[in-house]
């Protein structure tokens, strides 16, 4: 996935103290005395994915309200999202950060927001949980000001000094693995104060801003309704001072032309989770007009209380077809615009491009290997197609984490699986209405 979008038959990469150092075909690579050997025979080896969008702090609200439209589905998962304390927060995204890795997501961006209190504060059972599983990733801090429920609200005070505790502790930890980034949850719970606030703290501490945009046609009838004039999303974040390079905007389903031309002339990074918009029946997510804007594009899977997985691969394939069917065009979006998407151009949209992304000497090496030797990848005749088009992510055989293995044939090797898969389903009965009933699938 570099400028030049190489590919090479008969390839092989040679990693040292965590970076690559070589990439070539096999035969000009030599490997250095004593150097394990991966044996990728039948299998493309690209970059780690990068998951632009998730709420692991939701999984415990998986298939729960899949029938719903979005704002009467978080009806549904914010009082499970009250009943998280510290331990169900860290297996939750303990869990997450496992669907994750078996998926060949590397990067990922966890959005959350969970009620705090004195005595608990979910991001760092968060940051644990990704520090114990090995991912690399980002915890966007969402924040809520006014008209949403109580226990979730914060003053500015309040904000600014949770985010800069969690900058002291947790931005750039784990060898540069670990960062934080804040946001409005919702559009129509922050006034105009609160947008100003936001951007002069995230450039205070030197961090980026992740948040819902446009995400239904709903967003912008609660904005006039809750800002008493009529001002669009786009618009309202302009106004805000919280558009940017350092920016992205998720969803972004509700936009018209100008609100597309105010994200470009600010160099905003969008996200999309077109499997999302089109479960919720929010909208039909047409992305070719962000494309022909030459806005960075990233892609997310969404929490798995949205869509119910954490599959990039499958993210790939529906942001083509939508995108095809929006267009009236097979060629609205391709194969290897895509595949940047899910790595190269993602790690661009969260300001990792220099670490992560692609195969390139110098970079960490974020790399996983995709079993090819399979009946539905089988004859895989062009590989971007067939990694967009067919694959999925429980191809994903091998996974590793600045040169460390994080999952071998499929293996997480840094937390026992099966303890987390019963510790999750524990926690469910507990804090989940109804889910005694299936906890103890797992023995």
């Amino acid at each position: 996935m570099d400028g030049n979008r190489t590919e090479l038959p008969d390839g092989a990469l040679l990693i040292e103290d965590g970076k690559i150092s070589a990439v070539g075909r096999t035969d000009e690579i030599e490997a250095p005395e004593g150097a394990e050997v991966v044996d990728a025979t039948g299998c493309a080896v690209l970059p780690g994915l990068v998951n632009c969008h998730t709420h692991l702090c939701m999984i415990y609200g998986r298939t729960i309200g899949t029938e719903r439209r979005l704002l009467d589905w978080l009806k549904v998962e914010m009082p499970i999202m009250a009943r998280l304390d510290d331990t169900a927060t860290y297996y939750g995204a303990l869990l997450g950060c496992v669907e994750n890795i078996k998926n060949g997501n590397t990067t990922v961006v966890e959005n959350t927001f969970i009620p705090r209190t004195r005595d608990f504060t979910p991001e760092n059972a968060i940051f644990r949980a990704m520090r114990d599983v090995g991912v690399r990733g980002v915890v966007a801090r969402a924040y809520h000001a006014r008209n949403f429920a109580p226990e979730f609200l914060e003053s500015h005070e309040q904000q600014a000094e949770a985010v800069e505790s969690l900058v002291e502790d947790w931005h750039g930890a784990e060898g540069g693995r670990l960062g934080v980034s804040i946001g409005p949850l919702l559009p129509w719970i922050v006034d105009i104060e609160d947008l100003f606030e936001t951007r002069a703290l995230a450039d205070r501490l030197g961090i980026g801003i992740h948040m819902h945009v446009a995400e239904s046609p709903e967003f912008n009838e609660k904005i006039e309704e809750a800002h008493g004039r009529s001002i669009r999303n786009v618009e309202l974040l302009y106004e805000g001072r919280c558009l940017g390079s350092s920016v992205q905007a998720v969803a972004v389903a509700d936009l018209n032309d100008r609100e597309i031309e105010l994200l470009a002339e600010t160099e905003t990074a969008v996200v999309f989770d077109p499997q999302t918009r089109l479960f919720w029946g929010t909208g039909f997510p047409g992305l070719r007009p962000f494309l022909d804007a030459g806005l960075i594009c990233g892609l997310g899977t969404n929490g798995p209380a949205a869509n119910c997985g954490q599959d990039l691969f499958e993210t790939m394939k529906y942001a083509c077809a939508t995108a095809k069917t929006a267009a009236n065009d097979p060629t609205a979006l391709g194969r290897y615009r895509v595949l940047e998407m899910a790595t190269i151009e993602g790690a661009r949209a969260l300001g990792m491009a220099d670490r992560t992304g692609s195969l390139e000497v110098g970079k960490d090496a974020d790399v996983i290997t995709v079993n090819l030797a399979q009946p539905h990848l089988t004859p895989a005749l062009d590989i971007p197609a067939a990694l967009v088009y067919s694959a999925k992510g429980s191809d994903v055989r091998d996974v590793f984490i600045a040169g460390n293995a994080v999952m071998r044939n499929r293996e997480v090797l840094t937390v026992r699986e099966r303890d987390v898969l019963v510790a999750a389903n524990e926690i469910a009965a507990r804090i989940v209405p109804g889910a005694e009933r299936v906890s103890a699938r797992v023995a």
